[in-house]
């Protein structure tokens, strides 16, 4: 066999096997619901939390989901409107303000709803579970998901 067929089959596995373990990856997580349940069992075995602090979990799991939906609920639409911004004959301040206005507002509602279920969570937590998270904040801190 040829060298460059050699390196053109190596070049074409390589691209192939990467792609499938993309679409595994973002077949098996790509869903934002079972993302969180993921999550929220590994948070519960690690921590070994009780019923109680687990419905908790479950909670926060379920107002952090309701929040998600509604920051990203009608994206398509307002990518749309940004793209339309960025390719006008000229940029419309006020339109733009508009739609990070929109994007802020949509925040600020889900937010109380979202920090009062961290505040039950938390305060279901004993100092054990607490200094775990602790220690698990510090051992990940700037890494945000990368492994070192």
């Amino acid at each position: 066999m040829k060298r460059s067929t050699k390196i053109i089959s190596v070049v074409a596995l390589t691209v192939g096997l990467a792609g499938g373990a993309a679409a595994i990856g973002k077949h098996r997580m790509g869903d934002p619901a079972r993302k969180a349940d993921f999550i929220a069992s590994y948070i519960s075995s690690e921590l070994e939390l009780d019923a109680t602090q687990e419905q908790a979990l479950d909670a926060l799991k379920d107002q952090l989901l309701a929040a998600r939906q509604t920051m990203h609920g009608d994206m398509t639409s307002m990518h749309d409107e940004a793209k339309s911004l960025i390719t006008a004959e000229s940029f419309d301040s006020a339109k733009a303000l508009q739609l990070v206005t929109a994007k802020t507002s949509a925040i600020n509602e889900a937010a109380p709803e979202v920090v009062t279920a961290l505040g039950d969570f938390l305060n279901s937590l004993n100092a054990e579970q607490k200094s775990e998270i602790s220690e698990f904040m510090a051992d990940h801190h700037g890494r945000h998901g990368r492994r070192r």
